[in-house]
């Protein structure tokens, strides 16, 4: 399953490729707005822990990983964010979306799956290739067997930040 380190790189990842997941802002000194508005909204979905700790309910995992879901928290964030920076609403909500389903894209290759047609079907969906290794909850936090996640969780991590930035130093290239 993957962890919130991959949701955060593939947020911020895909915040550099596509302009319009880009929030406008109007001063400078606003690049934490930058680099944690897509963070946070690609790792948004997992925040269903909140009411699972409150409640002792089990939440993970469960409407929050949704097409329902995703189209409306992207509206509502759409809406606030339109409001507070007076941006463009439909570019705003489609990088919410973009970002928040980039959460859904990758827990759907977990070997658990994700209710994505909730409410409509509830039945989780799974590709029939789990790439994320397992983690195994019940062996507590400091387990020696969660190794194998958090090297596969690192690699993948770091191997995708070198990407983007071998990608941005041949733009640079070119525009030279």
């Amino acid at each position: 399953m993957p962890s919130p380190l991959l949701h955060s790189v593939s947020g911020y990842i895909l915040s550099e490729l596509l302009p319009q997941v880009k929030l406008s802002t109007t001063k400078s000194s606003n690049w934490y707005i930058q680099f944690f508005y897509p963070v946070l909204v690609a790792t948004c979905a997992d925040f269903d822990f909140i009411p699972q700790i409150i409640t002792g309910h089990k939440f993970h995992r469960g409407p929050t990983h949704s097409i329902l879901f995703a189209l409306i928290f992207s509206i509502s964030l759409g809406i606030l964010i339109n409001y507070l920076w007076k941006g463009w609403y439909r570019k705003i909500f489609c990088s919410i979306l973009i970002l928040y389903s980039s959460h859904l894209f990758l827990d759907f290759f977990t070997s658990q799956g994700i209710p994505l047609l909730w409410p409509l079907i509830n039945i989780r969906l799974k590709s029939p290739i789990s790439i994320f290794p397992g983690v195994h909850h019940s062996q507590g936090l400091f387990h020696y067997s969660h190794l194998i996640f958090i090297i596969f969780e690192i690699s993948c991590s770091l191997l995708a930040l070198w990407a983007l930035w071998k990608w941005k130093k041949s733009k640079i290239q070119l525009n030279q």
